[in-house]
């Protein structure tokens, strides 16, 4: 049985996280079965820790830097431990070789490229980190928040200068400009999915991979946070002809929060 470590909130759906819906639609869409272990923001190192998944990277302090997406991969009869690993590439990696009888989300003829392509694009995405940080604090739990702003803040930092998130602008008109921009980048990652999907929805054409993980991640982080009904949501699925609404559309099947 996997564990998969998640950041909860206040929301009746619980997962939110961009991140983790990468490796929770891998392993929906692979029929692996795990269930979910939810830690709060100031837990993550202490629990990652106590299971020995490592850290992913170091804080700007030099001090190890605990993240999730992480799984833990025990087995049901020995009780022995697999694998403990974080960061969703390498989980994704992971289920891959040791569960080869699961459909594949890394095509075999490019493996991993077309995921760099599309991560490089969501780097790109700028604005979409100060609304949706800024929508996703006020909906997390009490334990959580104090954390989350000031951590995004810092990753804020170069744009805003500011030490929490509660103190970056967010007025009428510098909302109206995210969004303006937010639009554009979306209208490139459109370029990108459509010169690769072909005939199909995917960044691959008609075959789903991780990379459309990492985009229904974000997309489904929107919608999450947003509303389903919100008139935000409507406009981003509404964006270049509707792709956006028919792309998360097409990953229903994988929502599943176990």
């Amino acid at each position: 049985m996997i564990t998969l470590f998640d950041i909860p909130s206040t929301l009746p759906a619980n997962a939110w996280s961009l991140n983790t819906w990468r490796i929770r639609f891998t392993l929906n869409y692979k029929r692996i079965p795990y269930k979910t272990e939810w830690v709060e923001y100031p837990d993550i190192a202490a629990v990652l820790k106590k299971h020995g998944i490592g850290p992913t990277d170091e804080n700007r302090d030099g001090t190890p830097y605990y993240s999730v997406p992480a799984i833990l991969d025990v087995d049901d009869t020995t009780g022995e431990v697999k694998a403990a690993l974080a960061d969703s590439i390498p989980i994704a990696e992971y289920l891959e070789k040791v569960y080869p009888a699961t459909p594949r989300v890394f095509p075999e003829d490019e493996e991993g490229l077309e995921e760099q392509k599309a991560f490089r694009v969501l780097r790109e995405m700028v604005p979409i980190f100060t609304i949706m940080c800024k929508a996703t604090l006020p909906v997390l739990n009490e334990a959580s928040r104090d954390h989350f702003s000031k951590a995004r803040a810092m990753d804020l930092y170069e744009l805003y200068e500011v030490d929490k998130l509660e103190d970056v602008p967010y007025g009428e008109e510098e909302k109206r400009m995210l969004w303006r921009d937010l639009e554009v980048c979306f209208g490139k990652l459109e370029e990108k999915v459509a010169k690769t999907d072909g005939a199909g929805v995917w960044f691959k054409g008609d075959r789903i991979t991780f990379a459309d993980f990492v985009i229904g991640g974000v997309l489904i982080w929107m919608r999450t946070i947003l509303g389903e009904n919100s008139e935000e949501w409507a406009r981003v699925s509404a964006w270049n002809g509707g792709r956006w609404g028919r792309f998360l559309e097409g990953l229903k099947d994988y929502e599943t929060v176990i």
